[in-house]
């Protein structure tokens, strides 16, 4: 059985990096006409498979002299292959004349797991292979032999270990196996799955919880057709539920289609034949057997005429936690010779479709030939896929919540080169973050593998490099150097944000990317695309002969001046290098004394305020002061500036009399001093939520106490507008609260005739606080008696 050629593209999403020890997206090439080649050698089939660190792990079938070897290639987010130019050979045992159908998957420590088959036997057999991160066999380099058969699926359950499926030689029946993280089989027999007599092939498997999981198979229903059937399986290989069929339509025995899984529930995307046509859908699985969207689940659209367009290869996916579940499918004329690309939007718990009947048209069928290729990946909840058209221009394409564009111009082209037909197409998402897309294509040489980035904002890649390509050093004091900054495609927005990130050295950087050197060392200077924040490149800058700069300082105005203390205030830019702050101060610009700053320290290269209090000053006295700061470049100082502080009025202001203990809510209190000679102002303060309405700044105002006033002290002094008395003696002041609200009424609350009551009474109980010789604990009011007259 040969391997049937099916179209899959790979976009494997990156996670975006702050700083790197090499310049960003080094590997990732520019050019969409040339991209970045996956293997040296030629690729006669693969398939790839994310990592949960931001890898992207290869497996690929390379034609050896007459056999296909399998190898195994990891592409870092970098676009750096980690394991040498050609891959790790993974196996060379004898394959035939053809390649036949493999799938590939990772456990939790993202390893890949390879299930295949050769014919080392004589005839095929399965087998799965388990490959480190490092490129060496963790199982054993002949794999772990399933049994006759072949096309194993396989799923990493949360255990790591893998349930596998594969179609056997005999019985007509599909196996489950499942296999130790050590590589040796748990159960003792494998499971067969047959439903009635007739042959299950093509088993999909997708993890669920508690090392559950799900499978999806095909059941023959005459000829080339199938029917769909799903069965859950806990970590014993016991079915948690009978073969349950999924689907009453026509499926194809040979294809693969699109699962996913959020928790133990399991959804399928699949497209089948209604009598001359082709429909998509989504069903779903829950985890007790039941398919609550019906057989054959939710319709892409409501099409049904043989005129009508056709629905073809779709992809689901979802984000956890979303109440949506998005699908991407390719659309034909009846003749299939016309494609487009429509998406559709299904609520989860119901299945309704949130695009119309129709789903919503991104691409238009027509003789451009776009369609979708693989699986879609869903990035905040949004979806992002490629595909392809009939120059075999590769594209990617973003889409909003309500399935509008979201780059301009639609869609950005990753491979330019065309003409040329691409092959093994397949969309598999790995991060929220970076991305690329990757393919076979014949450029002379045979079908090489390709790659090319992309960013969820639409972009390529960003690179950062010097003007005119000198070499990235700055050599002089103070020298600078020009670094240049290209987005692509270059019809994107060009602008980015230019950063220093010191390693050993210091540099400043403007904002057209002009670095100036300051110390010796390095440093890397970074662009950040203003388009996608997620996309950057730095280039690593040494720079030598730098002589360190001392200090920037600049004193500032004195504040919070009174009769004996005052706020010395003072700015400091360290120039890059660690600096100490302080002032001086004294009588005269000779100063005398110094008092540290707050902060002492600075660092960086950008003005720090500093300050310092000081007290026990004389009064009416001018003071003068500077803020000095150091560092290894040399000491600076700020200019002298000087204050006076405020001089003393001669004689003793009177106590405050009035209101001492009072309760909130209390308007018009007076408060007073005797009148102070020479004072042209008095000024007064107040406890919290005490408010002067009359007499401001006399010997004698009036105050009210808001509801929510509370204790606190009275306080004044007299100014002539120079100089200022010292404060009179405070009064304290008892702030009384508000009782607490009134509680219930306490009483008989039935009152009967005849009873011989002629009248009752009622309570109302108010607490008001303890005040010694003014107020009892509680008050009671009494209600007026109600009188009941006997009848």
């Amino acid at each position: 059985m040969k391997r049937i050629l099916q179209s899959f593209l790979l976009v494997f999403c990156m996670v975006s990096l702050t700083l790197a020890p090499t310049t960003l997206m080094a590997q990732w090439n520019t050019n969409t006409s040339v991209n970045l080649e996956i293997s040296g050698l030629p690729i006669a089939d693969m398939v790839s498979v994310p990592t949960s660190d931001g890898k992207t792990w290869i497996a690929f079938y390379h034609e050896n002299t007459g056999n296909y070897d399998m190898r195994a290639q990891l592409i870092d987010e970098d676009g750096f292959k980690l394991l040498g130019n050609d891959g790790v050979l993974v196996s060379n045992q004898p394959s035939g004349t053809a390649t036949f159908v493999f799938n590939a998957c990772v456990d939790n420590s993202n390893n890949l797991i390879i299930g295949c088959q050769d014919e080392r036997a004589g005839t095929l057999q399965a087998v799965v292979y388990k490959i480190s991160p490092s490129g060496s066999h963790l199982w054993n380099s002949t794999g772990v032999i399933l049994g006759a058969g072949m096309v194993p699926n396989m799923t990493a359950l949360t255990n790591n270990e893998i349930a596998v499926a594969w179609n056997s030689d005999t019985g007509n029946t599909l196996k489950l196996q499942k296999i130790t993280a050590a590589g040796t089989f748990a159960w003792a027999n494998a499971v067969s799955l047959l439903v009635g007599s007739t042959t299950t092939t093509r088993g999909q498997l997708i993890a669920n919880t508690d090392n559950k999981f799900t499978i999806v198979y095909q059941k023959n229903a005459g000829g080339i057709s199938t029917n769909l059937y799903a069965q859950m399986f806990n970590s014993s290989g016991t079915a948690l539920y009978a073969p349950l069929q999924i689907c009453s339509q026509t499926t194809a025995p040979y294809r693969y289609y699109s699962i996913t899984a959020e928790a133990d529930t399991t959804y399928f995307g699949y497209y089948s034949s209604t009598g001359f046509r082709f429909n998509s859908f989504v069903q779903r699985i829950n985890p007790g057997g039941t398919i609550p969207y019906g057989m054959n689940g939710a319709a892409f659209n409501t099409y049904t005429s043989g005129s009508d367009n056709y629905q073809m290869e779709t992809s689901i996916g979802l984000e956890p936690g979303s109440q949506y579940i998005w699908s991407v499918a390719s659309f034909c004329d009846p003749n299939q010779t016309n494609y487009g690309v429509y998406v559709q939007k299904f609520l989860k718990s119901t299945g309704a479709r949130q695009f119309t009947d129709m789903g919503k048209m991104v691409y238009p069928v027509s003789s451009n030939r776009d369609m979708r290729a693989g699986e879609i990946a869903i990035i905040d909840d949004n979806p992002m896929f490629a595909s392809y058209n009939s120059d075999y221009k590769i594209f990617a394409t973003r889409l909003d919540n309500n399935g509008n564009f979201v780059w301009p111009g639609s869609r950005v082209e990753l491979s330019s080169t065309s003409g040329t037909a691409k092959g093994r197409f397949g969309f598999t998402k790995i991060s929220d973050g970076r991305c690329a897309v990757v393919w076979t294509e014949d450029r002379g040489g045979g079908d090489m593998g390709y790659a090319q980035g992309i960013t969820p904002g639409g972009l390529i890649a960003l690179d950062v490099a010097t003007q005119g390509g000198v070499p990235a050093t700055i050599t002089i004091a103070g020298g600078s150097l020009q670094l240049m900054a290209t987005v692509y495609p270059v019809t994107a927005n060009q602008s980015v944000t230019w950063s220093i990130l010191p390693v050993t050295g210091a540099a400043s950087i403007s904002a057209t990317g002009l670095v100036t050197g300051i110390s010796n060392g390095t440093v890397w200077a970074k662009a950040t695309s203003v388009q996608d924040l997620t996309l950057s490149d730095s280039i690593q800058i040494t720079l030598t002969n730098q002589v360190a700069l001392p200090p920037t300082v600049i004193t500032l105005s004195a504040s919070g001046i009174s009769l004996d203390a005052a706020q010395l205030n003072g700015s400091v830019n360290a120039n890059f290098f660690i600096s100490t702050a302080s002032f001086e101060w004294g009588l005269t610009n000779a100063y005398g004394n110094t008092v540290s700053a707050t902060p002492n320290q600075v660092s960086g290269n950008t003005a720090t305020a500093v300050s310092s209090p000081l007290s026990g000053l004389l009064p009416g006295t001018t003071y003068h002061f500077r803020c000095v700061a150091s560092n290894s470049g040399g000491n600076s100082y700020g200019q002298d500036l000087t204050f006076t502080t405020l001089c003393l009025m001669a004689g003793t202001i009177s106590p405050v009399s009035g209101l001492s203990t009072l309760c909130a809510g209390t308007v018009g209190v007076t408060y007073s001093v005797d009148p102070f000679p020479a004072a042209t102002s008095y000024i007064w303060t107040l406890p919290q939520g005490a408010t002067i309405t009359s007499g401001a700044n006399t010997n004698s105002i009036t105050v009210t106490y808001s509801t929510s006033a509370v204790s606190g002290e009275i306080s004044v002094y007299a100014t002539d507008g120079t100089c200022n008395s010292l404060p009179s003696q405070a009064l304290a002041v008892t702030v009384i609260p508000l009782p607490i609200q009134a509680g219930p009424i306490s009483g008989v609350q039935v009152v009967c005739e005849a009873t011989g009551v002629s009248s009752i009474q009622y309570r109302l109980y108010r607490e008001y606080p303890i005040i010694p010789g003014q107020y009892p604990q509680v008050l009671l009011l009494y209600l007026d008696k109600i009188q009941q007259q006997s009848l």
